[in-house]
């Protein structure tokens, strides 16, 4: 039996990241909670979960546009409309065999498709279990929001706002930031950083990652963008799970010692706080995590959709560069080498941008939730 659920899903990686994160917080502010991670869809039929991850990877890779607007034109419908609803059904009767079994006392979401599920279930009088709605971008998506949720964890005052303007009580929203390990809320030491990944404290350290959608063409042309770089500097590129990319990578690097490939890391805060530039898409995950550690980024490989609205929001407050082709990336690996100033200003705004503590912020909200009917208040503290 576990105290707390999360309901996760492996579309990309940030979904699980956000949950994991919160379990940490949770089991550092209170060591007796049980919690447990699951992946929604993979409970709901393993097939289902691998086939229906392959077919998003290969739109988002070759089919990128069909995303974005099947994004938009999604983006605003009414609750309860037969766009909003239409998954509503999905493996009610094994979610209801898990609620039985594990008797959690608060369920939480870091995918939109498992809050409609549960709504729909608190409506019919299934279950009365709080709900909480852990928005994992930047903006909010209508899939989010159904009217049974309990509380709504989002990244900042802006999706504060848009939910507000969809009808949502104030005290039902926490704008705590997207939840983030609470490592990145720790002191950090850099030079243990540059000895992890065997670099020198006095040359520049520009890294690369795309996340979990299998982008291979956008690192490769990110080396192609770095290989132009005549200044001094040291890359990291990180290809994840990706054992064949790695391999390639390497091989395409093979020569150029001032450049290193890396699979799977678990040293994510590490390698963000000792680089000078992250190139990264738009994941709302990766963001956060560079925010907190006022790293300046350039946002390439954006997916349509919910990245291109998280770039938005860091293109309008002016803190990343973007850059849409491999000579762009170049020139603005250049500018920032050379306009020191223009460093500095980023970074001071990706200090007021951030939100290292928003994973404890968040797990002190859900503790709450598993004594109350509902949520407290959420008061920020920045």
């Amino acid at each position: 039996m576990s105290d707390i659920i999360f309901l996760a899903a492996s579309y990309g990686t940030g979904h699980i990241k956000v949950a994991l994160a919160l379990q940490s917080a949770i089991s550092r502010e209170n060591p007796g909670v049980e919690t447990k991670v699951i992946d929604f869809i993979e409970l709901v039929d393993p097939y289902l979960n691998e086939i229906s991850q392959w077919v998003f990877i290969k739109i988002l890779k070759y089919y990128p546009s069909l995303w974005g607007r099947f994004f938009k034109r999604t983006e605003n419908v009414d609750i309860g409309s037969f766009q909003h609803n239409l998954f509503n059904t999905l493996g009610s009767s094994k979610l209801v065999d898990l609620l039985k079994e594990e008797n959690p006392k608060v369920i939480v979401c870091t995918y939109p498709v498992q809050v409609g599920v549960l709504s729909r279930l608190k409506r019919l009088g299934i279950t009365d279990i709080p709900i909480v709605s852990v928005v994992t971008d930047i903006a909010v998506h209508s899939f989010w929001l159904h009217p049974y949720v309990d509380l709504y964890i989002v990244a900042n005052d802006m999706a504060k706002d848009i939910l507000i303007s969809k009808g949502v009580p104030t005290y039902k929203i926490a704008d705590t930031g997207i939840p983030i390990d609470p490592k990145f809320a720790e002191p950090f030491h850099k030079d243990s950083a540059y000895e992890l990944f065997g670099l020198r404290k006095d040359i520049p350290v520009v890294s690369a990652m795309m996340g979990g959608y299998g982008l291979e063409s956008k690192l490769i042309e990110v080396i192609d963008a770095l290989s132009e770089i005549d200044q001094p500097f040291q890359g990291i590129i990180v290809t994840g799970r990706n054992e064949r990319l790695k391999k390639m990578l390497t091989e395409k690097v093979r020569g150029r010692d001032n450049i290193k490939v890396f699979g799977y890391i678990n040293n994510i805060r590490e390698l963000i706080g000792i680089s000078d530039i992250l190139i990264t898409k738009a994941g709302a995950v990766t963001i956060s995590e560079a925010l907190a550690m006022e790293t300046p980024m350039i946002l390439y490989g954006v997916i349509p959709g919910h990245e291109e609205e998280n770039a938005q929001f860091l293109l309008k407050n002016e803190a990343a560069l973007v850059s849409y082709n491999k000579f762009e990336l170049e020139e603005n690996i250049k500018f920032l080498f050379t306009n020191k100033n223009i460093v500095e200003r980023i970074k001071s705004i990706e200090r007021r941008l951030k939100r290292p503590g928003s994973a404890i912020d968040g797990a002190r909200l859900i503790l709450n939730l598993c004594d109350n009917s509902r949520p407290v208040l959420y008061t920020d503290k920045k």
